[in-house]
């Protein structure tokens, strides 16, 4: 893994094999000017400046370039990356147009953002060459900080060779990020509390995008005027990977102020996107940012013992490597970002899996309890005293008041055969639940003479829970506490979104003093075991006495934290 790692950044830091013959244009002498006579480039109001300075978007200019050349048997070609039309010569021979230039927008026809004119020898010559474009960018959709992006010599293979082959070793990586984004994206599709899977998902989608518009440029001669709006969705899609790093890490360490983190990381990325400079390095910031946040987030974890901590640890080394390569290397985008973020994916995918392999043992371990307590609960439902207690009420009432005995019986019917329907079934309606316990209230009305509701505070709409605990904890508090004709169980739900974030039962006073509820046994077992299995690991049932002889019991699926 060493050599590898050693390999790669060799790989990584080591210049361009488009170098070897590369002469490129750093400084010139620029003219404003309209098509016509090339000036002399001694006039007054010519001036030398850097290329990346060059503004051909108030008005067409003129520019002139030196390039020194050493002797070389291979054929070469002139490459000129603008968002302007633009005419040519070379040492006085015109070679050609990308468009046309013109005095105004009507007068202009926009050319390719990559021009290629092959150098012919006879137009060669030792030593210095002169190169004179003349350049205008009239249809630009909006200010662009640098039109002028490269101007070289180097060898000519084609009008789009050089290009594609400077992109080919990012493509590789593109079935990575495609396998990522289905399976991660399918591993939150079926678990949907797992935020950390849908952060990979969306780096994975996101960074496969931002490749695809990439190398658009080695494939179609795409018009000056679309490079704007190309380099505005790569910019789009560089904050996208950055933020998706900092959600996966703030997921994992920080989840108690996720959306603060998220909050405060776009904040910032907004900013980055206001600064007045080029879209490269806006680009490159916003990766810069969310690589940092992510190590912010994941920094305090990294100093802990165990698991946690290794893996915190590990990232923190990933991030700091992409970091580094990030600035080192100039052109990072073009393509070392797709091999380093290849690295990077693979031990975030490596951690994440290891998370949903471990979610899913604890699962199936609680799911073996959960089956074990079931029989239990149900056995307890028709407990043998149950039954007595009930027959001989129910005995009662049908020499008292015939007609309270019928319904008495089929009510208890009713509770046994929705017992029995429920028992099997992972999740049920949070509403089927509520009416279960409604049904069952109406029935003990009959043995204890007390008639009590069960109030809802929130919204119970497509919510689902694992069978019969809230009519465990009905079913308890009715056995160990006695209660005023006319009151209330209450229960409060909290909702996570679309999901159930918790769910809090508080009995009515009890008037019997003590706990008068559920506090220990296969019961409360039975609830622990079932909302494991249901909503993960981190979901808790507790519960406690209150000041007014009542008792509440608070479930926390643990999607709210």
């Amino acid at each position: 893994m060493i050599r590898l790692a050693a390999i790669l950044l060799v790989f990584l830091l080591a210049p361009s094999v488009r170098a070897a013959d590369l002469v490129e244009v750093r400084e010139v002498i620029l003219c404003a000017g309209p098509a016509g006579t090339q000036p002399a480039f001694t006039e007054p109001s010519c001036r030398g400046m850097a290329l990346g300075s060059i503004d051909s978007q108030e008005g067409p200019v003129w520019i002139k370039a030196i390039l020194p050349l050493p002797r070389t048997d291979r054929p070469r070609g002139l490459r000129i990356a603008a968002m302007a039309a633009s005419e040519v010569w070379w040492n006085g021979t015109r070679l050609g147009a990308n468009g046309r230039p013109g005095a105004d927008a009507s007068a202009e026809i926009p050319g390719t953002f990559d021009a290629v004119w092959p150098l012919a020898p006879t137009i060669l010559r030792p030593g210095d060459n002169v190169l004179v474009a003349h350049l205008s960018s009239w249809h630009q959709p909006w200010h662009i900080g640098r039109p002028v992006v490269q101007i070289d010599v180097e060898e000519y293979t084609g009008p789009q060779a050089p290009l594609l082959r400077y992109y080919l070793p990012a493509l590789p990586t593109a079935g990575i990020f495609a396998i990522a984004a289905i399976f991660f994206g399918g591993a939150w599709f079926a678990d949907r509390r797992n935020m950390g899977s849908l952060a990979l998902a969306t780096l994975s989608a996101v960074t496969l995008a931002q490749l695809a518009v990439e190398v658009s440029r080695g494939i179609l001669p795409l018009p000056y005027p679309w490079q704007g709006p190309r380099l505005l969705i790569i910019m789009i899609c560089a904050s996208g990977v950055g933020m998706a790093m900092l959600a996966y890490a703030a997921w994992h360490y920080r989840r108690d102020t996720l959306v603060a983190w998220i909050s405060v990381g776009a904040t910032a990325m907004v900013g980055v996107w206001l600064l007045p400079i080029a879209e490269d390095t806006r680009s490159m910031l916003g990766l810069a940012l969310g690589a940092s946040a992510a190590i912010a987030a994941a920094f305090t974890a990294a100093r802990r013992h165990g698991g946690k901590g290794l893996r915190a640890r590990l990232l923190l080394v990933a991030l700091a490597v992409f970091i580094t390569l990030l600035a080192l290397q100039p052109n990072f985008l073009d393509g070392a970002q797709y091999l380093t973020l290849a690295g990077l994916a693979a031990i975030l995918f490596a951690d994440q899996i290891l998370v949903l392999r471990r979610a899913q043992r604890e699962a199936a371990i609680a799911a073996m309890r959960a089956a074990g307590l079931e029989t239990a609960l149900l056995r307890q439902s028709i407990a043998p005293h149950f039954l007595l207690n009930t027959l001989n009420s129910l005995v009662e009432w049908v020499e008292s008041d015939p007609k309270a005995g019928v319904e008495m019986i089929e009510l208890l019917g009713d509770e046994f055969r929705t017992l029995a329907r429920i028992a099997g079934q992972p999740l049920i309606a949070l509403d089927e639940e509520v009416e279960l316990c409604r049904a069952h209230l109406r029935l003990m009305a009959f043995r204890t003479d007390a008639r009590l509701g069960l109030e809802i505070d929130g919204e119970t709409a497509n919510l689902q829970i694992p069978p019969g605990i809230l009519l465990t904890l009905v079913e308890n508090a009715l056995v160990h506490g006695r209660y005023a004709d006319g009151a209330s169980f209450s229960l409060k739900i909290v909702r996570a979104g679309a999901l159930l974030g918790s769910l809090e039962l508080t009995t009515p006073p009890s008037l019997r003093g003590g706990e008068g509820a559920l506090s220990t046994g296969t019961g409360l077992a039975y609830i622990g075991a079932q909302i494991a299995a249901a909503f993960g690991a981190a979901a808790t049932v507790d519960g406690r006495t209150m000041d007014s002889n009542s008792w509440r019991t608070t479930i926390v699926t643990g999607t709210l934290s």
